[in-house]
């Protein structure tokens, strides 16, 4: 595993398949390493009963349901090195059970990366976190964390339920983790139990449900669990945009989404005992973006045993834990590099390249300002409500800067790919130098070359038809009323 510095930033124009472009992700290691053996083996997949699969058809959406519920589970502890203070942490469960060598040795630093800052006996964190992983093919694993306290009376260390998956889905992962939690304090049986219950379930459409038998303990009775997916699209279903206002004034988010926009070395920090809050903060702010992707160094949560990270000279989006920058002080304070680093604990920007309210069109930061503005007020009421309405917000404005590249799509190599240079000639004129320097990303090269794909567009090939209908609506209204 490594960071590698990707596409340079004088290589503007990507003109390669997308599987072919190198990124700048935390990556897990090689496919050509060892694979392990999974000692358990991993049921088929149960059939999903009629009304939810006539629901997800009903829905578009059954593409997810072959997709097992999760890769793997697992319960990372903490065991203290001989002679020494520092805590380590380890894997000491997984289902499936894997022999031989672990697939993810890096897991345990991401479930605990706060390890050396855990003292026996102190409160357990009890909100879910979470992390992405990123493999050298460019597949995400994220993981969905959960701290409980040890059935171990002679131990005081919390240990951690990690659900390790394909899909990125708090909402989802948050329910099963209530329920592991609720049988931890039963039994390792309990939950051995009803992992088997639910490996063999598929993953849900959105908006659909699957069900699992589970063995009451109380009652010696088999009761249904129905665990319910968020009807959003995938996109919107690891993230709490709604959160994003209780942490950042309007004008802070404003500049955040400019410079994830333009591919900045981003740092967010705060401290060690408010991980969930730093890693939905970075997640969000990745997220924005859409339809363009993060495509540099992203690390919601950065142990600290990585935390040199945060000296790399290229563009990065990193979550870090504030005790643990001290350690770089020196390097960060002698960096020449630019950096934006924003302190989640004091709300303000501790470094910046200067030039953060200018990024944006004064007439687009006053759309996005002034729609937030009126919307906030009706937030925190419904996650996936908020989340939709958010969204849409920083979606529209996406929409009068990349809107247009169905008038630009060519063919190259037997494939559909956005033509730059009229693409950018034909951009509004208040857009095109914001536009321009967009296209020098590595997010704007990858959207250049899969946009003519089915896929991870689809939403925001939607939104764009649907505003274009209203478009010609609205002319039509115009010219014969």
């Amino acid at each position: 595993m490594s960071l590698s510095s990707g596409k340079g930033r004088d290589q503007p124009n990507v003109r390669s398949r997308p599987n072919s472009v190198a990124t700048t992700q935390f990556r897990l290691p090689s496919p050509s390493q060892p694979k392990s053996n999974t000692g358990d083996k991993r049921p088929a997949l149960k059939k999903v009963d009629r009304p939810t699969l006539a629901r997800a058809k009903k829905l578009g959406n059954t593409d997810t349901l072959d997709i097992p519920f999760f890769d793997r589970i697992v319960i990372v502890s903490l065991k203290r090195q001989e002679d020494k203070d520092d805590l380590t942490p380890y894997v000491s469960y997984s289902f499936p059970k894997v022999t031989g060598q672990d697939p993810s040795p890096f897991l345990p630093l991401f479930c605990f990366p706060d390890s050396k800052r855990i003292t026996e006996g102190q409160s357990v964190l009890t909100s879910t976190y979470s992390f992405v992983l990123t493999e050298v093919t460019g597949d995400k694993q994220y993981g969905y964390c959960r701290r409980v306290k040890s059935r171990d009376k002679k131990s005081a260390l919390p240990q951690v339920y990690c659900v390790v998956s394909k899909l990125g889905s708090l909402e989802l992962y948050n329910v099963l983790l209530d329920k592991l939690a609720e049988l931890h304090a039963v039994s390792e049986a309990a939950v051995h139990g009803f992992l088997s219950a639910t490996i063999s379930l598929p993953i849900p459409a959105p908006g659909c449900r699957v069900r699992a038998k589970q063995l009451n303990h109380k009652t010696g009775r088999l009761e249904d669990v129905e665990i319910e997916r968020p009807l959003d699209g995938a996109r919107l279903e690891h993230v709490e945009l709604n959160k994003l206002f209780q942490w950042f004034t309007i004008q802070q988010v404003t500049e955040l989404f400019g410079s994830v926009l333009h591919e900045r070395r981003i740092l967010i920090s705060c401290s060690h005992h408010h991980l969930a809050k730093l890693s939905s903060c970075v997640s969000s702010l990745a997220t924005l973006i859409y339809p363009l992707k993060w495509e540099c160094i992203y690390i919601p949560i950065l142990p600290r045993q990585m935390i040199e990270a945060v000296t790399a000279p290229t563009p990065y989006l990193i979550g870090a834990m504030t005790e643990d920058l001290p350690a770089v002080k020196r390097e960060l304070d002698e960096d020449t590099e630019p950096l934006l680093h924003f302190d989640l604990d004091t709300a303000s920007f501790l470094r910046s390249y200067g030039d953060e309210r200018s990024l944006l069109p004064p007439k687009s930061t006053s759309m996005i300002q002034n729609e937030l503005q009126s919307l906030i007020p009706c937030l925190h009421q419904d996650m996936q409500a908020d989340n939709t309405a958010i969204s849409r917000i920083f979606l529209t404005f996406m929409y009068k800067l990349l809107g247009h590249y169905k008038d630009h799509l060519i063919d190259f190599q037997g494939a559909r790919e956005l033509d730059t240079e009229p693409y950018l000639r034909a951009t509004r004129r208040y857009l095109r130098p914001l536009a321009e320097r967009i296209s020098e990303t590595q997010s704007f090269g990858i959207f250049s070359v899969s946009i003519g794909e089915a896929g991870d567009y689809d939403q925001f090939k939607n939104f764009t038809e649907e505003k274009l209908a209203n478009r010609t609506q609205s002319v039509f209204r115009r010219t014969f009323s």
